[in-house]
């Protein structure tokens, strides 16, 4: 079933409904829109050819010349769907002369007084339709072609040449029936297009939308939106006071074995989830996850006040955030957590898939504080320290060494003052 079927189909017969709907299957949805919109008009072309036939007959049966042409076009229009599948150059070619010949016969048996040299506008608007603005040189023959036959039409006959359509009634009664059909018709194309161009807005709105979540669910607010005002420029910020924590999960590999897949990402995603709660709380930036460890930083993408304290403070509620979650699931789990403050250099990586990060020593030695530090514990550098000691309680863990770094003085964070 076609993705734009209209729901009124599935209400229609089910011989109206395929022919609506031929075609469409296997086309993107562009071109299944534009092929069922061609459907439709052919289908009412077929019941306008129709009526107007079965009514020039009724009125009076001298006029069966005019009920031919009518029946002519009503099969033209019929296979129209099926062959323009197939060869839609050709269809276009052939139908436009065929419909700017038949009108144009029409109009010389009941005369121009009647109007149905109008019926000329439609072919380019149906054409539009079908085919949308991208085949300009198709439109513009079409276009063409129906100017030249208007023109003949008007210019070259006069008097209908069937006697039985000289009667005045029936002169105005189809001048006034042209006039209303065409302009419905008109209209009804008119509506069609705005619509899809509506439709084709909202569409590029929702989407752009999506799109700016994204970017701002990715980068940070202020990054994101440097990048949209200068795609191209290059994000690198010397940033002299900054506060960096880590902490990654003690012995999650082991407990990762026993878990399923599902599981296992579920577990992740609600640890993840507070601690982003909780940076977003303190005001800090999350930097990234690496498996089962996490990063988010103070004092970047701009500097605010109180780095070393807002990292503090969100290092000791994710303490507590994990004894309330190994109580509600009867499975102890520990992190170790490392802290350390100073200058970075922070940017976006990448093409294709932007990434926010930072580089310098100061997250080199942030990391390290975690990798060696204790479950449950918070290790701190000097630098973090002195920051801290008018607000926090340490104990002093002495000289460690560190991988990549040396000896190094380092504290355990224990508690607020």
């Amino acid at each position: 079933m076609a993705e734009v079927q209209p729901e009124f189909t599935s209400r229609l017969p089910r011989w109206l409904a395929w022919y609506l709907e031929y075609g469409v299957e296997g086309k993107t949805k562009r071109d299944q829109r534009r092929q069922f919109t061609g459907n439709v008009i052919m289908a009412l072309s077929v019941l306008t050819s129709v009526l107007y036939s079965g009514g020039f007959f009724l009125y009076d049966p001298e006029l069966w010349p005019t009920c031919a042409v009518a029946v002519a076009l009503g099969v033209q229009f019929f296979i129209l769907p099926f062959a323009f599948n197939r060869y839609p150059n050709a269809t276009i070619a052939l139908s436009t002369v065929f419909s700017c010949a038949a009108f144009s016969f029409q109009t010389y048996l009941v005369g121009t007084e009647t109007g149905l040299y109008l019926y000329l506008l439609l072919i380019p608007a149906i054409w539009l339709a079908v085919l949308g603005p991208g085949k300009p040189i198709h439109l513009f023959s079409t276009t063409l072609i129906g100017i030249v036959a208007i023109l003949l039409s008007v210019f070259c006959f006069g008097a209908p040449a069937l006697q039985a359509a000289q009667q005045p009634i029936l002169q105005a009664l189809l001048m006034s029936t042209s006039v209303i059909w065409v302009g419905l018709l008109i209209l009804a194309f008119g509506y069609v297009a705005f619509q899809r161009a509506e439709r084709a807005e909202d569409a590029l709105e929702a989407e752009h939308a999506r799109s700016e979540a994204l970017l701002y669910n990715l980068l940070p607010t202020e990054i994101a939106a440097r990048l949209k005002d200068a795609p191209d420029q290059t994000i690198a910020d010397s940033l002299d006071h900054t506060a960096i924590l880590f902490a990654d999960i003690v012995d999650f590999t082991p407990r990762s074995a026993r878990m399923t897949p599902e599981d296992l990402v579920s577990f992740l995603n609600r640890i993840f989830s507070t601690f982003d709660e909780l940076a977003a709380k303190h005001g800090l930036e999350k930097i990234k996850t690496i498996g089962d460890a996490y990063m988010v930083a103070a004092g970047l993408p701009h500097p605010i006040d109180r780095p070393v304290h807002r990292v503090a403070e969100m290092a000791f509620d994710m303490l507590d955030a994990l004894r309330d979650l190994s109580a509600e699931l009867n499975d102890p789990i520990d992190i170790r957590i490392g802290l350390h403050a100073g200058p970075v250099v922070a940017g976006v990586i990448g093409h294709q898939k932007l990434f926010y990060d930072v580089w310098g020593d100061t997250v080199n030695t942030a990391s390290r504080m975690e990798s060696h530090g204790q479950p449950g514990r918070i290790q701190v550098t000097a630098a973090a320290r002195e920051a801290l000691k008018n607000a926090y309680d340490f104990d002093p863990r002495g000289a460690v060494e560190i991988k990549g770094i040396g000896r190094l003085e380092t504290w355990w964070l224990v508690q607020r003052t």
